[in-house]
C-alpha cells in the first residue's frame, strides 16, 4: 500500500510512517509512503480521517481565516470534531494507492462546507473580533461547544512551570508550549491547578476564562 502527497501535507505522511512503521521516499517532488500489506486497515483509516479532522482542517482554516491567531485555530479544530469526523468517514475508501492532497482537493465538499460557515462568520465579524474582550467571548463561546477527549487533567505549577497531568497525576504529551493552546488540543471537561505560588495568576485567570465552570485552583499546593 502505497500513500502519498504533495508538499502541504507532509506532516500526515510523517505522522502515519511513524505509527505504522513506514518508509517515505521523495519522488517527482511528492512524499510517497510505503506500508506494509498487513497493515492494520482499520487503524489506518482512522489515523487518515484523524488527519482530515485536524491537519487537513487547520491547513484549510489557515487559508480562509482573516485572523491569524493559532489558539483560535486550535478551538475551531476540535469545535465539533465529532461530526466532522463522522462526515470524513464518508467520503473515501482505503486502496491500494491513496493520494492525501487529491483527497483534500477534491473529497471534502461536505466538509469544506461545514467549516465555511465558522469561517464566514468570524471573516464577517474580523473588526470586532480585534477587541481582545469579544475575541476571548468567541474563543470562551467555542471551547464551551467543543468536543471533550478526556474528563479532567492536573496543571502542575512550579516556579511559573506548568506541567499537564493526566487523572494518576503523570505528564501528558504536550504538543504546544502555549499552556492555552495545549489545553485546547487535550480538550479536558475539568482541570485542576495545584500551585505553588500566585506568580502565574495572569495565565490561570486566562484559563479561568475561557474555560468556565471546569477551573479548580489549589494554592500552596503541589502533589
Amino acid at each position: 500500500m502505497k500513500i502519498s502527497t504533495d508538499e502541504r501535507f507532509k506532516s500526515c505522511i510523517e505522522h502515519l510512517a511513524l505509527k505504522f512503521h513506514g518508509k517515505i521516499i521523495i519522488v517527482n517532488e511528492r512524499y510517497v509512503l510505503t506500508l506494509k500489506p498487513t497493515v492494520d486497515r482499520y487503524k489506518l483509516f482512522d489515523s487518515i480521517i484523524n488527519q482530515i479532522v485536524t491537519t487537513m482542517k487547520a491547513h484549510y482554516l489557515r487559508n480562509k481565516i482573516r485572523i491569524k491567531n493559532d489558539t483560535l485555530i486550535k478551538v475551531l479544530i476540535n469545535y465539533d470534531k465529532k461530526s466532522d469526523t463522522v462526515i470524513a468517514g464518508s467520503l473515501f475508501q482505503l486502496s491500494t494507492q491513496i493520494l492525501l492532497d487529491s483527497i483534500y482537493d477534491f473529497a471534502l465538499s461536505r466538509l469544506k462546507c461545514r467549516w465555511d460557515e465558522v469561517i464566514q462568520l468570524v471573516n464577517e465579524n474580523h473588526r470586532q473580533l480585534t477587541q481582545t474582550v469579544l475575541f476571548n467571548e468567541l474563543l470562551r463561546f467555542l471551547i464551551l461547544n467543543m468536543d471533550y477527549r478526556i474528563p479532567e487533567v492536573h496543571i502542575m505549577v512550579i516556579n511559573k512551570h506548568m506541567t499537564i497531568c493526566d487523572q494518576k497525576l503523570q505528564p501528558l504529551p504536550q504538543l504546544d508550549e502555549d499552556i492555552i493552546n495545549a489545553l485546547i488540543e487535550i480538550a479536558p471537561r475539568q482541570i485542576f491547578i495545584h500551585t505553588d505560588t500566585n506568580l502565574a495568576r495572569d495565565v490561570i485567570e486566562r484559563i479561568e476564562t475561557l474555560f468556565p465552570n471546569c477551573v479548580c485552583i489549589e494554592y500552596n499546593a503541589v502533589l
